[in-house]
């Protein structure tokens, strides 16, 4: 036991339960920047200016022509085999979709057979999609790719960007007064790129093991450590960090039902929303509905989804990534359902897979893609931006659809006019002409 006050070493080997709580809280990598708990009106207020924007990215590259695709296209019929591709009829016939993006009248657009509850999102006016949309660079990797479109650039040569759209947001917002106590949040290991320098964002892979897992002398020993440091020579104060973190924890564990024995009471989803099991995202989701509910002023939510680089036996394993992100969505929003005035959900990938599909029944990586925007303020049921046509000749090198709307400007629109955002532009370094396209109400 300590006769005096704890040195940092007698913390560090004392207290390294309560360190190790902090890494197993998905509190690696998490900074916050000084300042007093919120005051500010939060989601569940009425008079928010800013919607509460959650950020689906669909790693891997989603095949946007096996989700949404003119199922009459010749064209389309002649360059995939049939189970990479939508149908009129049989096995694979497409969900037929009212309405066509410009360029497109005339043709039989559908939705891929499994995406039936994002069908229903569509009919009732809640779902928009945007076609041919996506990176304008055209890089083919991976990681290039969802590179820029996390830092919100289209040239490589400002991969080096050192922060991410969404924090550029934040930090936007933040100094317009926001003080909210946990406005972001990534649900990975650690906050994605698209966080990038915004110092309050917090990962929070799952908020049941969002705890301090040290006992009171060790939460004692961390709060007179903190009130005896300044800064730590980075220029972030190292006693507003480490107190707002352990504020954190301490009101999101506050805030956790339990029963009589304080054990943790299973998350009842409302509406009788039912998420669907051994889907990978449900838990994330459901984290990002039970902080939203939680009254700690989340406004944006970033959420990975993997698994789409399907290069061989596209058929196995499509489908079932389609199934799980309709129904994971679908009980995400009937979920928040008391929230619809103040939700928008967008989701997309870094780029869609070529026209033609390969030997191995899969798709190799391609460029344009279909983007998802969900939300009460969304103009749904229908399919934004310009068709360019499947013909060789209008095929971007002459493999894949072609880009005809920049994904910035669909992000652009978003935070005008769903997150108040004066300058999106500034946002989006080097890009320029923006020109709403109308997918988001004002």
């Amino acid at each position: 036991m300590w006769k005096s006050s704890p040195t940092r070493r007698q913390f560090m080997i004392g207290c390294s339960s309560a360190v190790a709580a902090m890494a197993g809280s998905r509190l690696v990598g998490l900074s916050f920047a000084d300042g007093t708990p919120s005051t500010a009106p939060s989601l569940t207020n009425a008079g928010r200016a800013s919607d509460l924007i959650v950020y689906v990215f669909l790693r891997g590259g989603m095949d946007g022509l096996n989700l949404v695709a003119p199922v009459d296209d010749p064209d389309y019929i002649a360059a995939r085999g049939v189970d990479v591709r939508l149908a009129e009829k049989g096995d694979n016939a497409g969900l037929p979709l009212a309405n066509a993006p410009s360029g497109g009248e005339g043709r039989d657009f559908r939705l891929h057979p499994k995406a039936a509850a994002l069908k229903e999102l569509y009919d009732g006016g809640h779902l928009a999609l945007v076609h041919a949309c996506g990176l304008t660079s055209g890089t083919r990797s991976h990681f290039e790719a969802m590179d820029l479109i996390e830092r919100g650039v289209a040239d490589m040569k400002d991969q080096g960007l050192s922060t991410g759209w969404l924090a550029r947001h934040m930090i936007a917002a933040a100094q317009n007064g926001s003080r909210d106590l946990v406005p972001a949040i990534g649900t990975s290991d650690s906050p994605p790129v698209s966080l990038l320098g915004f110092a309050q964002a917090a990962a929070v892979n799952d908020i049941n093991d969002f705890s301090f897992y040290g006992d009171d002398r060790q939460r004692a020993a961390l709060n007179q450590l903190y009130r005896a440091s300044g800064n730590d020579g980075t220029g972030l104060s190292v006693r507003s960090a480490g107190a707002k973190a352990l504020r954190t924890i301490a009101t999101i564990n506050s805030k956790l039902a339990c029963d009589d024995k304080g054990e943790l009471i299973p998350y009842h989803p409302e509406k009788s929303a039912t998420y669907p099991e051994n889907n990978d995202l449900k838990g994330p989701l459901q984290t990002v509905a039970r902080l939203a509910k939680m009254d700690v002023g989340l406004r944006a939510a970033a959420v990975d989804f993997g698994g789409w680089d399907t290069h061989q036996g596209q058929q196995n394993y499509f489908p079932t990534l389609v199934e799980q992100l309709s129904n994971a969505l679908a009980a995400f929003y009937n979920d928040m359902s008391r929230f619809h005035d103040r939700l928008t959900v967008v989701a997309m990938s870094e780029f869609g897979r070529r026209l033609k599909s390969n030997r191995s029944d899969g798709t190799d990586h391609g460029h344009g893609n279909v983007l998802l925007a969900l939300g009460a303020n969304v103009n749904g049921g229908r399919i934004f931006g310009t068709w360019p046509g499947l013909a060789t000749e209008q095929l971007d090198s002459r493999a894949d659809l072609a880009v005809t709307t920049d994904y910035r400007t669909v992000l652009c629109e978003l935070l005008a006019r769903r997150a108040g955002n004066a300058d999106p532009a500034a946002m989006f370094p080097g890009f320029k002409g923006y020109q709403p396209l109308g997918v988001f109400k004002a």
